[in-house]
């Protein structure tokens, strides 16, 4: 029994390797894919990868006509660049403005009158002061000498010739005003020792004319300094 048993099962298992033997010599249409054993389960023959792809690719996407894009030129306003500007520049303080001058003593108002005494004596740079404000010159030396050369704009009123009474008289009628007659007059003669100048103050004194001076020094002290000098019969 056991002999046949084991007999039994050499014969089984010679028959599959008979068989086994036999499936692998088979063709392949004829093979029996044995339970559990796919050799080529993971092998992609070409022709069916190829027929896959083919079959995966998507169709392509239909073409459509587009108008062609004109590209838009966009214009832009581009603000104008300002040039930068400079802070104003204040202003330089103005320079302190010095007070006006004094205005100058009127030279007439240190010349007043003085009805106490016929004249006062003065020399040159009252003189000249006198005579740069147009004060009236009176020449009291002669005629003769008065045309020699007097200062300029003197009158002649020799007190020796026979018309000076009409002379002062007629003086006084172009000052009769009052306050005409307070305004300084000269006299002058040859200086030094002569005293017609201080006669003819003397006379002038007598009608009221209360403001006049005598040059003591008289017309050679003003040819010295320079003075203004006339000649001939006229002032």
């Amino acid at each position: 029994m056991k002999r046949a048993l084991i007999q039994a099962v050499i014969i089984i298992v010679a028959s599959l390797v008979l068989a086994v033997a036999a499936n692998a010599l088979a063709s392949r249409q004829r093979k029996v894919a044995l339970v559990g054993w796919y050799p080529n389960a993971t092998v992609v023959s070409e022709q069916r990868a190829a027929s896959s792809e083919q079959v995966a690719a998507p169709a392509p996407a239909p073409v459509v006509a587009t108008a062609p894009v004109v590209p838009t030129t966009t214009t832009e306003t581009v603000a104008p660049i300002k040039p930068a500007v400079k802070p104003p520049t204040p202003a330089p303080a103005p320079a302190p403005v010095a007070p006006a001058p004094a205005p100058a003593p009127d030279v007439l108002a240190r010349f007043q009158q003085h009805p106490e005494k016929a004249y006062v004596e003065i020399a040159y740079d009252d003189v000249a002061a006198l005579h740069g404000k147009g004060v009236l010159f009176l020449d009291a030396r002669r005629t003769s000498v008065y045309e020699q050369g007097h200062i300029t704009g003197a009158r002649t009123y020799s007190v020796w010739e026979s018309d000076i009474d009409e002379k002062v008289n007629k003086l006084f009628e172009e000052r009769s005003d009052p306050q005409a007659q307070t305004l300084p007059i000269v006299i002058y003669c040859s200086g030094g020792d002569c005293e017609d100048s201080h006669m003819l103050a003397q006379k002038l004194w007598g009608i009221q004319f209360n403001n006049v001076y005598v040059y003591k020094d008289g017309f050679p002290d003003w040819q010295k300094r320079g003075g203004a000098v006339k000649t001939g019969a006229t002032p």
